[in-house]
Protein backbone atom coordinates (compact mmCIF):
# COMPACT_ATOMS: atom_id res chain seq x y z
CA UNK A 1 0.00 0.00 0.00
CA UNK A 2 1.39 3.28 -0.43
CA UNK A 3 1.55 6.47 1.88
CA UNK A 4 1.15 9.24 -0.14
CA UNK A 5 -1.47 11.70 1.26
CA UNK A 6 -4.27 10.73 -1.04
CA UNK A 7 -4.37 7.17 0.35
CA UNK A 8 -4.04 8.08 3.64
CA UNK A 9 -6.96 10.69 3.62
CA UNK A 10 -8.82 7.62 1.72
CA UNK A 11 -8.24 5.58 4.46
CA UNK A 12 -9.30 8.48 7.48
CA UNK A 13 -12.72 9.26 5.28
CA UNK A 14 -13.57 5.61 5.15
CA UNK A 15 -12.63 5.31 8.99
CA UNK A 16 -14.77 8.29 9.76
CA UNK A 17 -17.61 7.22 7.70
CA UNK A 18 -17.87 3.30 9.31
CA UNK A 19 -17.42 5.02 12.59
CA UNK A 20 -20.50 7.03 11.41
CA UNK A 21 -22.56 4.17 9.86
CA UNK A 22 -21.98 2.20 13.40
CA UNK A 23 -22.87 5.09 15.74
CA UNK A 24 -26.31 5.50 13.52
CA UNK A 25 -27.29 1.69 13.73
CA UNK A 26 -26.21 2.07 17.70
CA UNK A 27 -29.20 4.45 17.71
CA UNK A 28 -29.25 8.16 19.63
CA UNK A 29 -26.63 8.62 22.56
CA UNK A 30 -27.72 9.00 25.57
CA UNK A 31 -26.90 12.09 25.97
CA UNK A 32 -29.25 13.31 23.69
CA UNK A 33 -32.05 15.45 26.01
CA UNK A 34 -35.01 14.80 24.29
CA UNK A 35 -34.46 10.69 23.84
CA UNK A 36 -33.62 10.79 27.86
CA UNK A 37 -36.88 13.03 28.42
CA UNK A 38 -38.66 10.32 26.71
CA UNK A 39 -37.24 7.21 28.62
CA UNK A 40 -38.31 8.68 31.75
CA UNK A 41 -41.80 9.55 30.29
CA UNK A 42 -42.23 6.24 29.44
CA UNK A 43 -40.57 4.61 32.67
CA UNK A 44 -42.82 7.20 34.75
CA UNK A 45 -45.90 5.85 32.50
CA UNK A 46 -44.70 2.28 33.22
CA UNK A 47 -44.79 2.59 37.05
CA UNK A 48 -47.99 4.08 36.98
CA UNK A 49 -49.49 1.44 34.71
CA UNK A 50 -48.23 -1.47 37.11
CA UNK A 51 -49.86 0.40 39.94
CA UNK A 52 -52.76 -1.52 40.55
CA UNK A 53 -54.09 0.93 43.50
CA UNK A 54 -55.03 2.92 39.88
CA UNK A 55 -58.31 1.93 38.05
CA UNK A 56 -58.05 -0.29 35.02
CA UNK A 57 -58.67 3.39 33.15
CA UNK A 58 -56.37 5.19 34.51
CA UNK A 59 -53.19 2.62 34.13
CA UNK A 60 -54.86 2.67 30.14
CA UNK A 61 -53.99 6.34 30.39
CA UNK A 62 -50.42 5.48 31.48
CA UNK A 63 -49.68 3.05 28.69
CA UNK A 64 -51.33 5.65 26.53
CA UNK A 65 -48.83 7.85 27.49
CA UNK A 66 -45.99 5.40 27.41
CA UNK A 67 -47.12 4.55 23.51
CA UNK A 68 -46.50 8.40 22.69
CA UNK A 69 -43.31 8.69 24.40
CA UNK A 70 -41.85 5.69 22.52
CA UNK A 71 -44.03 7.03 19.01
CA UNK A 72 -43.09 10.62 19.25
CA UNK A 73 -39.60 10.78 21.87
CA UNK A 74 -37.59 7.65 20.54
CA UNK A 75 -39.19 6.66 17.42
CA UNK A 76 -40.06 3.23 18.34
CA UNK A 77 -43.51 2.54 16.74
CA UNK A 78 -42.98 -1.34 17.26
CA UNK A 79 -42.77 -0.31 21.43
CA UNK A 80 -45.61 2.05 20.84
CA UNK A 81 -48.15 -0.72 19.13
CA UNK A 82 -47.34 -2.65 22.18
CA UNK A 83 -48.30 -0.18 24.27
CA UNK A 84 -51.21 1.04 23.06
CA UNK A 85 -52.40 -3.21 22.57
CA UNK A 86 -52.16 -3.28 26.81
CA UNK A 87 -53.99 -0.24 27.46
CA UNK A 88 -56.88 -1.39 24.91
CA UNK A 89 -56.86 -4.64 26.56
CA UNK A 90 -57.27 -2.91 30.03
CA UNK A 91 -59.90 -0.08 29.06
CA UNK A 92 -61.52 -1.30 25.68
CA UNK A 93 -64.22 1.11 25.32
CA UNK A 94 -61.62 3.93 25.06
CA UNK A 95 -61.30 4.95 20.90
CA UNK A 96 -57.73 6.51 21.65
CA UNK A 97 -55.98 3.65 22.24
CA UNK A 98 -57.44 2.44 19.07
CA UNK A 99 -55.76 5.54 17.45
CA UNK A 100 -52.68 5.28 18.96
CA UNK A 101 -52.23 2.00 17.74
CA UNK A 102 -52.96 2.61 14.79
CA UNK A 103 -50.79 5.11 13.98
CA UNK A 104 -47.98 3.18 15.40
CA UNK A 105 -48.59 0.21 13.47
CA UNK A 106 -48.60 2.87 10.20
CA UNK A 107 -45.64 4.80 11.07
CA UNK A 108 -44.26 1.27 11.59
CA UNK A 109 -45.07 0.32 7.52
CA UNK A 110 -47.23 -2.20 9.24
CA UNK A 111 -50.00 -2.00 7.23
CA UNK A 112 -50.80 -5.70 6.64
CA UNK A 113 -50.97 -6.19 10.52
CA UNK A 114 -53.26 -2.82 10.79
CA UNK A 115 -55.38 -4.11 8.38
CA UNK A 116 -56.10 -7.41 10.68
CA UNK A 117 -56.85 -5.29 13.96
CA UNK A 118 -58.99 -2.87 12.16
CA UNK A 119 -60.76 -5.54 11.08
CA UNK A 120 -60.73 -7.93 14.28
CA UNK A 121 -61.81 -4.64 16.10
CA UNK A 122 -64.64 -3.89 14.22
CA UNK A 123 -65.97 -7.40 14.47
CA UNK A 124 -65.53 -7.08 18.26
CA UNK A 125 -67.13 -3.59 18.81
CA UNK A 126 -70.66 -2.42 18.41
CA UNK A 127 -71.29 -0.52 15.36
CA UNK A 128 -71.83 2.88 16.66
CA UNK A 129 -69.45 2.57 19.55
CA UNK A 130 -66.76 5.01 19.65
CA UNK A 131 -63.91 2.34 19.09
CA UNK A 132 -65.98 0.72 16.19
CA UNK A 133 -66.10 4.47 14.30
CA UNK A 134 -62.30 4.92 15.19
CA UNK A 135 -61.72 1.74 13.51
CA UNK A 136 -63.94 2.36 10.69
CA UNK A 137 -62.18 5.43 9.82
CA UNK A 138 -59.13 4.32 10.16
CA UNK A 139 -59.51 1.02 7.89
CA UNK A 140 -60.58 3.62 5.55
CA UNK A 141 -58.05 5.71 5.42
CA UNK A 142 -55.45 2.68 5.40
CA UNK A 143 -57.27 1.55 1.93
CA UNK A 144 -57.57 5.09 0.89
CA UNK A 145 -53.43 5.22 1.73
CA UNK A 146 -51.05 2.83 1.99
CA UNK A 147 -52.73 -0.19 0.88
CA UNK A 148 -53.81 1.84 -2.62
CA UNK A 149 -57.02 -0.25 -2.66
CA UNK A 150 -59.81 2.73 -3.12
CA UNK A 151 -62.36 0.36 -4.11
CA UNK A 152 -62.76 -1.39 -1.36
CA UNK A 153 -63.09 2.00 0.44
CA UNK A 154 -65.49 3.17 -1.73
CA UNK A 155 -67.25 -0.37 -1.12
CA UNK A 156 -66.94 0.00 2.24
CA UNK A 157 -68.66 3.48 2.50
CA UNK A 158 -71.78 2.20 0.06
CA UNK A 159 -72.27 -0.41 2.56
CA UNK A 160 -72.37 1.60 5.37
CA UNK A 161 -74.87 3.80 3.68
Amino acid sequence: MKLDPASIGLLVAGTLFITFILLKLLGPLPRDEETADARRRVADAKRRARDRSHSPEQRAAALRDAAVAALEGLGRPGLAASYARRAERLDPLDPASVGLRAAALRRASRFRALERFLWRKLAEDEPGAAGYERAYEELLSLYDGPLRRPETAQALRRLRG
